[in-house]
């Protein structure tokens, strides 16, 4: 199954979380046949996610940020969560003063499916799609780690790999016995071919997890 890093915004995460957010409306999307793997890119916001060690739900903090100690697994911000799976992908675009809503065959289906899915206002859509167009990614599968992963754990394909241009990679002359040295370990590829992700996706990437 192809795979996807999305950044959302820790509001957002714990709705998904909890089952409530069914529909991540995005402009754009992978092009790839569903179903296909999201993993959660928790993103710096005016808020802080934390999960609740005793029944591990998810809540919000707005004071201050990582605490240390015994927070270090709670705290979730600017760290891979979980996961979910989209196994359907809605076409969105403004009909009138208000959306219109289609399913993958071009079937129109009903406004509510967007509205009560994504957790936002007719108005909220409606400045988001603009005159253009924006697509509804349908969750489901949502699942949270048991420990949040770092971006460093998951990355993509070198591009020089996949054009057979290894031979002129920069960090060839700098690896021993397929290892990196210690300063370049962060942007070479690796044994895998996989460049490990220094930085978050704006939106969404096509990931492998390493």
């Amino acid at each position: 199954m192809k795979s996807v890093l999305i950044s959302i915004q820790p509001q957002w995460c714990e709705l998904i979380a909890s089952g409530k957010k069914m529909i991540e409306v995005r402009k754009t999307r992978p092009k790839i046949e569903t179903p296909f793997k999201c993993y959660i890119y928790c993103s710096k916001g005016k808020t802080f996610l934390y999960k609740n060690p005793n029944n591990g739900e998810l809540f919000l903090d707005s004071n201050g940020g990582y605490r240390g100690g015994d927070y270090e697994d709670r705290f979730l911000t600017g760290k891979v969560i979980g996961s979910f799976v989209c196994d359907k992908k809605y076409n969105i675009f403004r009909w009138g003063i208000g959306v219109a809503v289609t399913n993958e065959k071009n079937e129109i289906m009903p406004a509510d499916i967007l509205r009560k899915g994504s957790c936002l206002s007719d108005d909220e859509i409606c400045d988001y799609v603009g005159n253009g167009e924006a697509y509804g990614w349908h969750i489901t599968e949502p699942k949270l780690f048991d420990k949040p992963k770092e971006l460093s754990e998951f990355g993509k394909v070198c591009n020089r790999y996949e054009n057979d241009e290894c031979d002129d990679c920069p960090y060839l002359q700098v690896y021993v016995n397929s290892y990196p040295c210690d300063d370049c370990v962060d942007t070479w590829c690796g044994v895998d071919n996989i460049k490990p992700l220094t930085r978050p996706p704006q939106s969404w990437c096509y990931v492998e997890e390493r």
